[in-house]
């Protein structure tokens, strides 16, 4: 299982950290690979510092299952110290990309905002339904990230 990380993740671009109440958006792009997803690959987003709330995320995408019905699917978490599963899932059943012109996913249970703050977290989604017609090849997925302190 392949684990794709953004620039974020491995540090090539910088984050601006919520210091208040307020919500503070990031914005974290993700190329995606030359081969098609499979099931249990993971993206890897970006770290959220200890004592910060998660808010919201969207997962904007391009179209990356052209079939007529299209089934790639997303769960969004916190990923487990060996980065190879979700320790922890926040939502599932995230579908960015399923229509022509793309689309949004946003992911904003109450999971996601009343998690452990404790230490830090790598979030991240993990694909937990193949594309039936995959059309995600080097395409660019966008993650809204909204998170207060």
């Amino acid at each position: 299982m392949p684990k794709y990380q953004s620039d974020v993740a491995t540090g090539k671009k910088a984050v601006p950290q919520p210091f208040d109440a307020s919500v503070l958006t990031v914005a974290v792009d993700l190329t995606l690979p030359s081969v098609a997803l499979v099931a249990n690959d993971l993206l890897e987003l970006l770290d959220i510092p200890p004592n910060v709330q998660l808010v919201a995320v969207d997962v904007v995408a391009p179209q990356l299952d052209s079939n007529a019905a299209p089934a790639l699917a997303f769960s969004l978490g916190v990923i487990n110290a060996a980065g190879t599963d979700l320790a922890t899932v926040y939502d599932t059943g995230l579908k960015p990309g399923s229509a022509a012109a793309g689309s949004v996913a946003t992911a904003n249970s109450a999971a996601l905002a009343f998690a452990n703050r404790d230490t830090v977290r790598k979030l991240g989604l993990k694909v937990t339904t193949a594309a039936a017609t995959s059309a995600t090849a080097g395409k660019q997925v966008l993650a809204l990230v909204r998170m207060r302190y």
